[in-house]
Protein backbone atom coordinates (compact mmCIF):
# COMPACT_ATOMS: atom_id res chain seq x y z
CA UNK A 1 0.00 0.00 0.00
CA UNK A 2 1.16 3.68 -0.80
CA UNK A 3 1.87 5.78 2.08
CA UNK A 4 1.25 9.33 1.35
CA UNK A 5 1.92 11.82 3.25
CA UNK A 6 -0.26 14.93 4.57
CA UNK A 7 2.31 17.02 3.24
CA UNK A 8 1.31 15.24 -0.37
CA UNK A 9 -2.38 15.37 0.23
CA UNK A 10 -2.17 18.94 1.12
CA UNK A 11 0.14 19.53 -2.47
CA UNK A 12 -2.06 17.78 -4.40
CA UNK A 13 -5.37 19.40 -3.10
CA UNK A 14 -3.65 22.70 -4.76
CA UNK A 15 -6.43 23.63 -7.32
CA UNK A 16 -4.96 23.68 -11.20
CA UNK A 17 -1.70 22.24 -9.79
CA UNK A 18 -0.29 19.53 -12.63
CA UNK A 19 1.69 16.39 -11.29
CA UNK A 20 4.42 17.69 -12.84
CA UNK A 21 4.35 20.70 -10.55
CA UNK A 22 2.99 18.12 -7.61
CA UNK A 23 6.56 16.23 -8.08
CA UNK A 24 8.35 19.76 -8.57
CA UNK A 25 6.72 21.41 -5.02
CA UNK A 26 7.73 17.94 -3.18
CA UNK A 27 11.57 17.44 -4.31
CA UNK A 28 11.85 21.13 -2.96
CA UNK A 29 10.98 20.43 0.52
CA UNK A 30 13.64 18.20 2.47
CA UNK A 31 12.90 16.37 5.91
CA UNK A 32 13.97 17.85 9.12
CA UNK A 33 14.06 15.95 12.25
CA UNK A 34 14.24 17.62 15.78
CA UNK A 35 13.98 16.31 19.35
CA UNK A 36 11.80 17.95 21.48
CA UNK A 37 13.60 21.27 23.24
CA UNK A 38 15.38 22.29 20.15
CA UNK A 39 15.70 25.82 18.58
CA UNK A 40 14.44 25.83 15.42
CA UNK A 41 14.24 29.78 15.02
CA UNK A 42 16.11 32.10 17.48
CA UNK A 43 15.17 35.94 17.66
CA UNK A 44 18.04 37.85 16.21
CA UNK A 45 18.84 35.36 13.73
CA UNK A 46 17.77 35.35 10.21
CA UNK A 47 15.07 32.25 9.23
CA UNK A 48 16.77 30.18 7.08
CA UNK A 49 13.71 27.79 5.90
CA UNK A 50 10.30 27.84 6.04
CA UNK A 51 8.72 24.39 6.80
CA UNK A 52 5.58 22.36 6.83
CA UNK A 53 5.01 20.83 10.25
CA UNK A 54 4.80 16.59 9.68
CA UNK A 55 4.12 15.55 13.48
CA UNK A 56 5.37 17.01 16.23
CA UNK A 57 4.45 21.13 18.06
CA UNK A 58 6.17 24.13 17.85
CA UNK A 59 6.03 27.12 19.80
CA UNK A 60 6.91 30.47 19.06
CA UNK A 61 7.43 33.23 20.91
CA UNK A 62 9.10 36.32 22.15
CA UNK A 63 10.57 37.38 25.27
CA UNK A 64 8.89 40.77 26.71
CA UNK A 65 11.30 43.77 28.10
CA UNK A 66 10.09 42.42 31.60
CA UNK A 67 11.41 39.43 31.00
CA UNK A 68 8.14 36.65 30.90
CA UNK A 69 7.75 34.70 27.42
CA UNK A 70 4.66 35.29 25.45
CA UNK A 71 3.53 32.34 23.14
CA UNK A 72 2.42 33.98 20.15
CA UNK A 73 1.22 30.42 18.64
CA UNK A 74 1.48 26.98 18.91
CA UNK A 75 2.43 25.13 15.45
CA UNK A 76 0.63 21.16 15.05
CA UNK A 77 0.53 18.73 12.29
CA UNK A 78 -0.27 20.31 9.36
CA UNK A 79 0.81 23.88 10.15
CA UNK A 80 3.64 26.06 8.90
CA UNK A 81 6.28 27.31 11.01
CA UNK A 82 9.43 29.96 10.62
CA UNK A 83 8.63 33.75 10.91
CA UNK A 84 7.60 34.78 7.60
CA UNK A 85 8.92 37.89 7.86
CA UNK A 86 12.57 37.39 8.65
CA UNK A 87 12.51 34.36 5.61
CA UNK A 88 11.25 36.57 3.14
CA UNK A 89 13.06 39.59 3.77
CA UNK A 90 16.02 38.10 4.89
CA UNK A 91 15.93 40.18 8.61
CA UNK A 92 16.66 39.00 11.86
CA UNK A 93 13.77 37.32 13.45
CA UNK A 94 11.89 39.16 16.43
CA UNK A 95 10.46 35.43 17.93
CA UNK A 96 11.86 31.86 18.95
CA UNK A 97 10.85 28.75 17.39
CA UNK A 98 10.97 26.14 19.61
CA UNK A 99 9.87 22.41 19.63
CA UNK A 100 7.85 20.95 22.84
CA UNK A 101 7.80 17.53 20.98
CA UNK A 102 10.56 15.38 18.91
CA UNK A 103 9.08 17.47 15.66
CA UNK A 104 9.60 16.11 11.78
CA UNK A 105 9.40 18.97 9.44
CA UNK A 106 9.85 19.13 5.40
CA UNK A 107 11.64 22.53 5.21
CA UNK A 108 12.33 25.10 2.08
CA UNK A 109 15.08 27.27 1.87
CA UNK A 110 14.59 30.96 0.32
CA UNK A 111 16.50 30.14 -2.74
CA UNK A 112 14.55 26.98 -3.29
CA UNK A 113 11.26 28.73 -2.40
CA UNK A 114 11.54 31.74 -4.74
CA UNK A 115 11.52 29.39 -7.34
CA UNK A 116 8.78 27.80 -6.41
CA UNK A 117 7.00 30.76 -6.48
CA UNK A 118 8.12 32.19 -9.66
CA UNK A 119 7.67 28.32 -11.33
CA UNK A 120 4.59 27.17 -9.98
CA UNK A 121 1.75 29.74 -9.96
CA UNK A 122 -0.78 27.43 -8.31
CA UNK A 123 1.51 26.70 -5.20
CA UNK A 124 2.48 30.65 -5.12
CA UNK A 125 -1.21 31.15 -4.66
CA UNK A 126 -1.64 28.45 -1.99
CA UNK A 127 0.96 30.16 -0.38
CA UNK A 128 -0.36 33.71 -0.57
CA UNK A 129 -3.83 32.55 0.41
CA UNK A 130 -2.66 30.37 3.33
CA UNK A 131 -0.73 33.28 4.87
CA UNK A 132 -3.60 36.12 4.03
CA UNK A 133 -5.72 33.36 6.09
CA UNK A 134 -3.30 33.37 8.99
CA UNK A 135 -2.95 36.57 8.81
CA UNK A 136 -6.36 37.90 9.27
CA UNK A 137 -6.79 35.10 12.10
CA UNK A 138 -3.82 36.57 14.00
CA UNK A 139 -5.41 39.48 14.19
CA UNK A 140 -9.27 38.20 15.02
CA UNK A 141 -7.31 36.86 18.06
CA UNK A 142 -5.59 39.77 18.90
CA UNK A 143 -8.23 41.49 18.81
CA UNK A 144 -10.24 38.94 20.73
CA UNK A 145 -7.24 38.59 23.15
CA UNK A 146 -7.07 42.67 24.32
CA UNK A 147 -11.13 42.34 25.26
CA UNK A 148 -11.65 39.19 26.90
CA UNK A 149 -11.07 37.87 30.32
CA UNK A 150 -8.48 34.91 30.94
CA UNK A 151 -11.19 32.49 31.48
CA UNK A 152 -12.92 33.51 28.03
CA UNK A 153 -9.61 33.24 26.07
CA UNK A 154 -9.72 29.99 27.84
CA UNK A 155 -12.59 28.93 26.60
CA UNK A 156 -12.01 29.89 23.07
CA UNK A 157 -8.65 28.14 23.35
CA UNK A 158 -10.50 24.89 24.05
CA UNK A 159 -12.85 24.93 21.84
CA UNK A 160 -10.85 26.17 18.56
CA UNK A 161 -7.28 24.28 19.29
CA UNK A 162 -7.78 21.58 22.15
CA UNK A 163 -4.60 20.03 21.43
CA UNK A 164 -3.29 22.65 23.31
CA UNK A 165 -4.61 21.47 26.38
CA UNK A 166 -3.33 17.57 25.25
CA UNK A 167 0.19 18.42 24.19
CA UNK A 168 1.23 21.49 25.49
CA UNK A 169 2.92 22.13 29.54
CA UNK A 170 1.20 24.04 32.38
CA UNK A 171 3.57 27.14 31.98
CA UNK A 172 3.42 27.34 28.03
CA UNK A 173 -0.39 27.30 28.02
CA UNK A 174 -0.40 30.12 30.95
CA UNK A 175 1.90 32.26 28.86
CA UNK A 176 0.04 31.98 25.53
CA UNK A 177 -3.07 32.74 27.22
CA UNK A 178 -1.11 36.03 29.37
CA UNK A 179 -1.64 34.79 32.68
CA UNK A 180 0.63 33.74 35.62
CA UNK A 181 0.71 30.21 35.91
CA UNK A 182 -0.57 30.03 39.38
CA UNK A 183 -3.56 31.45 37.57
CA UNK A 184 -4.23 28.69 35.06
CA UNK A 185 -5.51 26.35 38.01
CA UNK A 186 -8.28 29.22 38.90
CA UNK A 187 -9.51 29.42 35.55
CA UNK A 188 -9.17 25.94 34.39
CA UNK A 189 -11.43 25.23 37.73
CA UNK A 190 -13.76 28.25 36.22
CA UNK A 191 -13.84 26.32 32.91
CA UNK A 192 -14.95 22.98 34.23
CA UNK A 193 -17.82 24.40 36.49
CA UNK A 194 -19.00 26.13 33.26
CA UNK A 195 -19.13 22.90 31.49
CA UNK A 196 -20.51 20.77 33.85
Amino acid sequence: MNNISSFEITIKSIPDISPDQVELVMSQFKPKNYSKNHFIGRQDETTRFTAYVEKGCVSNYRILDNGKKSINHFAFEDWWVGDLDSFLNQKPSKTYWLTLEDTDLLAITKQDFDELMSSVPPFQIFFLKKTQTAFVKEMENADKDKSETALERYMRMMKNYPQIIQRVPQYDVAAYLGIAPESLSRVRNQARKLIS
